[in-house]
This record gives C-alpha cells, sequence and structure tokens, in this order.
C-alpha cells in the first residue's frame, strides 16, 4: 500500500484509512493529510465526500509554528480588515473622547470639527461594513493556520460508526406525525385524488373530438 497524496509507502510512516475511499486511494500518511487539509481549507475528502474524524491535541510551540500559502486576494481582505479595525477603534474613541471631555468644549462648537464627526462617522459605517463583508474569508485563513499549527490525530475510518451517524440521520417513521409531514402528506394525497380525474378527463375530450370527426 502506498499513501495517495505522496504515493510513498510505510517506510515514511504509518497509514492510515481515514475515509470510505477503497483500492488505490485507501490509505495516507497523517502528515500529508493534515498537510492537504490545510492547503484546501477542508475537513472533508474531495473523493468520498466524508469528513474526517480528527482530534486536536495541543497548539504547537510559538518557534514550531508554520506557515500557510496566502493567495494575493486574501493578503488583501487580511491587510483592508486589520487597517479597518485599527482606523474604527482610534476613530470611535476619538469621537468618544471629543464628545464626553471636558477638554473638548471648544471642538463641539467649531464648525469645522462638527463636519469631521459627520465624515468620521461615515469612515467608520464603510469600515464596519468592510470588516463585516470580508471578516468571514480572513477567518477560513486563521483556521487554516490554527489547523498547521495544531497537533492533531486523525482517526481511522469506521464503518460501525458511520452506519450509525448514516441512519440518525435518516427520518424515523415515528417523526413523520410533526405538523410539517403531515402537511406534505395531505399534499401527496391530495395530487392522488386528482390524478384520475385529469386522466378520465383527457380521455373525455379525446372522444369528443373523435365524434365531431366523425360527425363530420
Amino acid at each position: 500500500p502506498i499513501c495517495k497524496i505522496c504515493f510513498q509507502g510505510p517506510e515514511q510512516g504509518e497509514l492510515l484509512n481515514p475515509c470510505r475511499c477503497d483500492g488505490s486511494v485507501r490509505y495516507t500518511h497523517q502528515l500529508c493529510l493534515l498537510k492537504w487539509i490545510s492547503e484546501r481549507g477542508s475537513w472533508t475528502c474531495e473523493l468520498c465526500c466524508y469528513r474526517y474524524h480528527v482530534i486536536a491535541i495541543k497548539m504547537k510551540r510559538p518557534c514550531q509554528w508554520q506557515s500557510i500559502t496566502i493567495t494575493l486576494v486574501e493578503k488583501v481582505q487580511m491587510v483592508a480588515v486589520i487597517l479597518g479595525s485599527l482606523f474604527l477603534v482610534a476613530s470611535v474613541t476619538w469621537l468618544l473622547w471629543s464628545a464626553f471631555s471636558p477638554y473638548a468644549v471648544w471642538q463641539r462648537k467649531d464648525i469645522l470639527f462638527q463636519i469631521c464627526y459627520g465624515m468620521y462617522g461615515f469612515m467608520d459605517l464603510v469600515c464596519i461594513g468592510l470588516i463585516v463583508h470580508e471578516g468571514a474569508s480572513v477567518y477560513r485563513v486563521f483556521k487554516r493556520w490554527r489547523a498547521v499549527n495544531l497537533h492533531w490525530d486523525v482517526l481511522n475510518y469506521d464503518k460501525a460508526t458511520d452506519i450509525e451517524e448514516s441512519n440518525g440521520s435518516l427520518v424515523h417513521p415515528t417523526q413523520l406525525t410533526s405538523p410539517r409531514f403531515q402537511c406534505g402528506y395531505v399534499l401527496l394525497h391530495l395530487f392522488n385524488r386528482m390524478r384520475p380525474q385529469e386522466d378520465s378527463s383527457e380521455d373525455n375530450c379525446s372522444g369528443e373530438v373523435v365524434m365531431r370527426v366523425t360527425s363530420v
């Protein structure tokens, strides 16, 4: 057996069977799999769509932290979120100080500072929108970095556990008594009652057409 990622055998480390894949793509090294997960940012096998069972042990030491591959777009998103957060904190701090500090009474009376209040308030809203819009992408980058810099233990595929989880996701017959299932059942029953009437009406129409043609 060989690893489906690096195509090396057991001499490079213990081979695991972490998902439903079988045959030549059944085994993989734990380090190869963790590196592949960190690059893709997903804990699911791209072949069998099985979610790997992993256990986070502990964070690595700072001297052992590793960098991850980041695209240019992700770098721009991270810089935008960081700069937007810094500007938002500084702006809100200055606005609060100007609004409540007794040393800023002259600023509150100056027309130029009142215009600045409006401009800074508008920029704060822009920064909040930027952080909300790009925050999800930055968080995904952080999750990838965290996956690389944590000690993980990948578990082997357990068919019994997989069957139990699959059965748990199915709808039990006793759950059909809930209102949402009753509504669906009633609609299906009505459609079944309507089908014979539609068929009979089609037959009547076809018979009427035949009679008209015969009379002509």
